[in-house]
């Protein structure tokens, strides 16, 4: 019997195949769609919920942009317009430096006196230390007169049987579910055999351990990781799950070599819900192994080297047993190292990088790399602990600073070092000891006294440069050179007081760097800058500071070069030297250091004996050494005993030399002209900022404002202007849509108390009283009420004046800060203070932040307040409409066989009127 009537509706009924009312008459689609009217208007009211609350968060967003745009403009010292930065306030002056030595003296800002600079005979410069990188690690490069030479620290042994597993490739779990938002991925090397599958699960957490996994605000890694996030187990039955504590999701995602078919069953991973891969079953002989020699495996494996020379990257393949077919020993590490040389020049060219045996002995191939003095490469492959590269599986020119302390230190016992213990928020020691993201013990690592980091065995050499240089603790920076293979330490301050001590034998610092060496050539001692000043034509004489920039009278002079001082052809001072005097007038002369006074008396030096009083006689002789004698003539020799006394007696196995202390006097050039400046004012830039920045900060003000006093918007029959449904949107022109959701999007954040708290804050911070609100209004700068709205007025002449008269002033009233000393604060900072907790998107997240995220803070984009209120919205929204659709599906059911049932009445009925008409 033929059914009629089919219809594929797209309207309530979607997809599915249905049975109209042709037979029974009835309008169904109708009847339908009026019993789950509620379902649908229940959708609808949640969709708007969900599109006002998208408003509220682009609304909130918004500010936060502004907010943050006025910070990063006007208070960040990134900025070339940072309005708390004093040194963008000495542009209202400008100081010229005038004379014919002008280039090497600068300044800024404006002196209460007149101050020339007469004369510089030094400068002030930081200690510093040069230190090879073989110090730290010995299989870095050595470098000769003209090549820079780099050796594997183990060797190659064609010979050697090794156990090939046939598990090899990577597995990659995704976290987070269906939209996971992390990926660990976890590699089996072929080389490395497993008995069992405990055994192959601590090397998966062993992996696991080494990433990391964010989750809101917070970042786990290491034991945290596998504790709190993901870990892998070995079930009663034998498979591997993996352990979810968070509930979050975690499944495979990905396979690649032997892993989809010795761990996956053959199965392909899939992120498709239903079909997610979450266990491991070991198929049969998973973890068995087979045996070859490690000639033949390099060979069928085609492994390789990845070579990097000065910046060019090239993947040589090693030889194959043709290579070296027939020969044994040294003959066949020749010819295999041979091998490779070739193929090295084919790619590079001959002469660029060579590669030889250090070994040579046929005990074992310990490759060695040389190339001409000025380059650098780095040698990898993944078959390194093979070929005798070690744990890193890398030879290179330079330090790998990607290595553990404890690969750079063997053999040091770490728990002989300092412990260090946790810091409470004001840096402050706890008695509670610091230990890493696995529990591991963590040491103080000290530089000149000072504890700038706390690390263990497992921390990389990079981290501790990088926390040398970030942290504001440390005294001494480092750097790293990759042509010279050496590092550069550098105090933080300049003068003959800056130092680099890495501290004694039990100091971490000294273990890895070694004791600083003061007499090396590598160490040099910092100095300060000496030169002579005159102010209001007064000669100060030689003055002596410890920077380079020097503040005199309010104005910052800053020294760049010597001059005022006669010069040989290089350039260099000249100077007089003349023998030092004690305030007796006695002639100085050194013994190991200690100086002592002697008098002239007839051509002859009179020395004291300083126990016995007795006095000896010393004669400098034609090769200028200091002899002496006694009264009686015999011949005596100096010593100083343990008091500092210097004695005299005939014993010459303790004597030491004598010799002149020397003053050194630099030699003036006494037509040098000295340094003058001139001050002028130059103002347009700073006018121009300040009075941008008050356009800013009104417009800024004027949106809050607006933002929590606007009253919804009503329509003409009282009721408030909702999101238009896409019903709604029907037979809507596109202007009438835009101007109705306009209206829809008006008082929005009415009342809202974060808004009208944050815009009091600014109101107070500009309506400021005291030394600063007084200057500021000198100045121009006012506070003006109009309409509800507090705003600031500029008025740019009196500012330009304010500026002209006293430049200072006007400074300090913008950039005063109590953190820094001042009394109170200066306008910016006041600014900066509420617009952080509402609005700073870096660090500690803003009030407004926190609730409606911005895309300048990522983290923040899925973890605020009111995304976790929409994605609640949708799950309100699906679910009704889950319950919609079982209620279409049910209606959908009963009319169809409703209709079936009556089209078979229908044609039974016609059946027998048939009959009933035949017969």
């Amino acid at each position: 019997m033929a059914v009629s009537g089919v219809s594929s509706s797209r309207s309530i009924y979607g997809n599915r195949n249905v049975i109209t009312g042709l037979a029974s008459g009835m309008d169904t689609e109708s009847m339908i769609e009026n019993a789950i009217s509620a379902y649908k208007n229940k959708i609808s009211a949640l969709t708007q919920k969900r599109t006002k609350t998208e408003w509220k968060q682009e609304a909130y967003r918004s500010m936060i942009s502004k907010m943050s745009s006025f910070l990063s403009k006007y208070t960040s010292y990134r900025s070339a317009n940072n309005l708390m930065s004093t040194s963008f306030f000495d542009q209202a002056v400008k100081t010229v430096s005038k004379g014919a030595n002008k280039d090497l003296v600068s300044a800024v800002g404006r002196a209460s006196s007149d101050i020339r600079i007469d004369r510089v005979r030094q400068l002030a410069s930081a200690a510093t230390y040069k230190l090879s990188g073989t110090v730290l690690d010995g299989t870095t490069a050595a470098f000769g007169q003209d090549k820079v030479s780099a050796s594997a620290s183990g060797t190659l042994d064609l010979d050697k049987e090794i156990d090939i597993s046939k598990l090899n490739g990577s597995l990659t779990l995704a976290y987070g579910g269906a939209n996971a938002q992390s990926y660990l991925t976890v590699n089996f090397d072929e080389t490395k055999t497993y008995a069992n599958a405990d055994e192959l699960v601590a090397e998966i957490n062993k992996q696991l351990e080494g990433q990391s996994v964010s989750i809101g605000t917070k970042t786990y890694t290491g034991k945290e990781l596998l504790d709190n996030v993901v870990k892998a187990e070995v079930g009663a039955d034998g498979k591997i799950t993996f352990a979810d504590p968070k509930k979050n999701g975690v499944y495979v995602s990905g396979a690649t070599g032997s892993v989809q078919e010795q761990l996956l069953g053959g199965k392909e991973p899939s992120t498709e819900a239903g079909k997610q891969i979450k266990s491991l079953t070991l198929a049969d002989g998973a973890l068995d192994t087979e045996k070859m020699s490690t000639l033949e495996y390099l060979s069928t494996r085609g492994a390789s080297m990845e070579i990097t020379l000065d910046g060019k990257t090239k993947t040589i393949k090693l030889p194959g047993e043709d290579a070296v077919k027939g020969l044994t020993g040294a003959d066949r590490d020749a010819a295999y190292v041979k091998a490779f040389q070739k193929s090295i020049d084919d790619a590079f060219g001959k002469g660029k990088l060579t590669v030889s045996d250090a070994n040579g002995d046929g005990n074992g191939i310990q490759f060695q790399f040389d190339a001409p003095k000025g380059s650098t490469f780095a040698i990898g492959s993944t078959k390194g602990e093979i070929l005798g590269f070690g744990e890193s599986d890398r030879v290179t020119s330079y330090l790998n600073t990607g290595k553990t302390l404890g690969e750079l230190m063997k053999g040091k016992d770490f728990s002989t070092f300092e412990k260090a213990y946790v810091l409470d928020s004001k840096g402050n020691k706890t008695d509670k000891l610091a230990t890493d993201a696995n529990g591991k013990q963590l040491y103080s690592f000290k530089v000149n006294g000072k504890e700038i980091g706390q690390f263990n065995e497992d921390t990389a050499l990079s981290t501790v440069f990088n926390t040398m240089n970030s942290n504001s603790d440390s005294e001494v920076k480092v750097g790293y050179s990759k042509l010279t293979n050496e590092l550069t330490f550098t105090a933080k301050d300049t003068g003959a007081a800056s130092e680099i001590d890495f501290g004694d034998d039990k100091s971490m610092a000294a273990a890895l760097f070694g004791k600083v060496d003061t007499n090396s050539k590598g160490y040099s001692a910092g100095q300060d800058a000496i030169f002579e000043a005159s102010v209001n034509g007064t000669s100060l004489g030689e003055i002596t500071r410890s920077s380079n920039d020097v503040e005199m009278d309010g104005m910052t002079i800053s020294l760049k070069g010597t001059f005022g001082y006669k010069t040989d052809e290089d350039g260099n001072i000249q100077y007089e030297s003349e023998q030092a005097k004690d305030k007796d007038g006695r002639l100085l002369f050194s013994f190991q250091g200690v100086e002592k006074a002697a008098s002239e008396n007839g051509g002859r030096l009179e020395f004291t004996d300083e126990k016995s009083g007795k006095t000896v006689y010393g004669t400098i002789g034609a090769d200028g050494k200091l002899t002496f004698a006694n009264q009686a003539g015999d011949q005596v020799y100096a010593r100083v005993d343990a008091q500092n006394r210097l004695r005299f007696d005939a014993d010459a196995s303790q004597a030491v030399e004598g010799s002149a202390v020397m003053n050194k006097t630099a030699i003036k050039d006494t037509k040098a002209e000295a340094v003058t400046f001139e001050t002028s004012s130059d103002a347009d830039k700073i006018v121009d900022v300040v009075k941008q920045m008050v356009e800013d900060y009104n417009a800024m003000a004027k949106e809050i404002k607006d933002a929590y006093s606007t009253l919804p918007a009503q329509r003409s029959n009282g009721a408030y202007y909702e999101p238009l449904t896409s019903e709604d949107e029907e037979g809507m022109s596109e202007s009438a849509i835009k101007n109705w959701n306009e209206k829809a999007k008006e008082g929005l954040l009415f009342g809202d108390r974060d808004l009208a708290s944050l815009y009091q804050r600014l109101t107070s911070a500009v309506s400021m009283t005291g030394e600063h609100g007084a200057a500021l209004r000198e100045a121009g700068i006012t506070v003006n009420y109009s309409n509800g709205l507090t705003t600031l007025e500029f008025n740019e002449d009196k500012f330009r004046a304010a500026l002209n008269n006293d430049p200072d002033k006007v400074r300090d009233a913008f950039t005063s800060s109590v953190e820094s000393g001042a009394k109170s604060n200066g306008l910016m900072q006041a600014l900066k203070q509420p617009l952080d907790i509402y609005g700073k998107t870096e660090g500690g997240k803003g009030v407004l932040v926190e609730k409606a995220g911005s895309p300048l803070a990522p983290s923040t984009m899925y973890n605020n307040t009111i995304q976790k209120e929409l994605n609640n919205i949708d799950s309100e929204i699906e679910r009704w409409q889950d319950k919609m659709e079982n209620q279409i599906d049910h209606y959908t059911s009963q009319f169809s066989r409703l209709e079936q049932l009556i089209q078979q009445m229908n044609s039974q009925s016609s059946y027998f009127s048939q009959l009933m008409a035949g017969g």
